[in-house]
């Protein structure tokens, strides 16, 4: 494990902070098969997968960490990343210890180590982002309005969840994800990964759910939309072939599921994602 603590910006490509009352935010863009070590922050954290995918190393364990992951870590937990083939764009979210009053609703999320997925989160968390692509004089105001937002309802969905025992995944299900990963472009059927990982599908359907907060559908559509906005991003392939090539029906398709999953248009995303 690294000595000292580390920013979030570490091995990072790009980022973009505020500093706002009770909270530092940063944008934070990593590169494709990334691996950071061990490592621990001086703040409290609470990180959301923007687009992208990684493999959140936390306490000995690792859990997938696809795009609307919500992952809060206490100051000093040691965890570490080993990012996938996009890359990923991760917000960030750091509160000031000192203001321990303003911090006391959210201590259940910023006091232990949570891992969930939720849509709302997830929204929100673009809404800061594009606050910080594009500041003006109300971002701060903007920006610290919207954490308390993001922060109010990851600590309602910590409440909603479970208290028992955490469940712990089949072998076969990480099987069925790594597939899922290196097939993502090919249209698969929940049939043809079942047979392969050897369970039914209607089982796999329910413990994918039950695991990863979504369908295997929406999971391979995510893939398809992280590898899509990393063309949009490195290449010059025109918007319509990059939608075909990334199986959406037509363009316009292709647009309203990407605008869903990283709040822009793709034409909007390349302007952003490029200097």
């Amino acid at each position: 494990m690294a000595t000292g603590h580390a920013p979030v910006t570490l091995g990072s490509t790009g980022s973009r902070r505020a500093e706002v009352d009770g909270f530092r935010v940063t944008l934070v863009r990593f590169p494709p098969l990334l691996t950071l070590p061990l490592h621990t922050h001086e703040r409290a954290t609470v990180a959301v997968i923007l687009n992208g995918s990684f493999d959140g190393l936390m306490r000995h364990t690792s859990r997938p960490c696809p795009a609307g992951t919500v992952l809060t870590e206490p100051p000093g937990e040691p965890h570490g990343n080993v990012f996938e083939r996009a890359g990923a764009s991760v917000l960030t979210i750091q509160p000031d210890p000192g203001q321990l009053e303003l911090l006391e609703p959210f201590s259940g999320v910023l006091g232990e180590v949570n891992h969930m997925r939720d849509l709302a989160v997830a929204t929100v968390a673009r809404r800061v982002a594009g606050e910080l692509h594009i500041p003006d004089g109300v971002t701060p105001f903007a920006v610290e309005g919207l954490v308390l937002e993001l922060l109010a309802i990851a600590a309602r969905l910590r409440m909603k969840r479970a208290p028992g025992p955490a469940h712990r995944s089949p072998p076969w299900l990480a099987e069925a994800r790594a597939l899922l990963h290196d097939r993502y472009r090919e249209r698969l059927r929940v049939t043809d990964i079942a047979g392969a990982v050897g369970v039914h599908p209607v089982h796999l359907a329910r413990v994918f759910r039950l695991h990863y907060g979504t369908s295997v559908g929406a999971y391979a559509r995510g893939l398809r939309l992280s590898w899509a906005a990393e063309r949009l991003r490195d290449s010059e392939d025109a918007i319509a072939q990059i939608a075909l090539a990334a199986d959406f029906f037509d363009q316009s398709h292709f647009t309203r599921s990407f605008k869903q999953q990283f709040g822009l248009t793709p034409l909007a995303y390349r302007k952003a994602a490029r200097p």
